[in-house]
């Protein structure tokens, strides 16, 4: 009976999310809320989730700005044999970011891999306090399935969404792409918040 309940509940918040959609009003609450951004203390790494190009040129800037002394990238080949988090470094590389200061994470295929293969690697270097960055449409469930990852650990988890994304909180329904990824990372997070499920 409690599966059932449970099944019920999850359509019925669906459906709400699927009339708030048609709405005009919630949608700048819906944007503010798939992409919090902290005030940001310096950290000890700069964690870069695979994805979009445009998080590693944010994750640039802000290591550029001092807010903290290494990069974390983490991504596995999706096709071929460079790894997203590889294909990363190159372009820090370009940028000027020595190769010291970047580390590699190259196995994890999807958010919730990010946060463990991630997680290893954090506790290993005894890193307390890491920035979080991925697209702003994405950091939301980043940021959920991290918390849940790292729970129990000490470690500080800030946000700080890409600005170079063409998604923007106060005008994502504007293009058909940026309400489909929307409507996509909504539903995601609202299942892994409901059923506890980040994988």
């Amino acid at each position: 009976m409690k599966k059932w309940n449970f099944l019920l509940f999850f359509v019925l918040l669906v459906v709400v999310a699927i009339f708030l959609f048609q709405q005009k009003i919630p949608h700048k609450l819906i944007g503010q809320y798939l992409s919090p951004s902290d005030n940001l203390t310096k950290a000890d790494a700069i964690v870069v989730v695979s994805g979009d190009t445009d998080r590693i040129q944010h994750a640039i800037d802000l290591y550029k700005q001092g807010y903290a002394p290494k990069l974390i990238l983490s991504g596995a080949a999706k096709e071929g044999f460079t790894s997203n988090a590889l294909a990363m470094q190159i372009e820090a590389s370009q940028s000027g970011i020595p190769s010291e200061d970047v580390i590699l994470e190259e196995k994890a295929y999807n958010t919730y891999e990010n946060a463990t293969y991630t997680k290893e690697i954090v506790l290993s270097q005894g890193i307390k306090n890491i920035i979080l960055v991925s697209s702003p449409y994405h950091q939301r469930r980043v940021y959920e399935t991290f918390k849940n990852v790292f729970k129990g650990s000490e470690v500080k988890l800030q946000n700080n969404p890409s600005t170079y994304s063409s998604w923007r909180s106060d005008s994502w329904w504007k293009s058909d792409k940026n309400l489909h990824l929307t409507q996509e990372e909504s539903l995601k997070t609202l299942w892994a918040n409901i059923s506890g499920n980040y994988k």
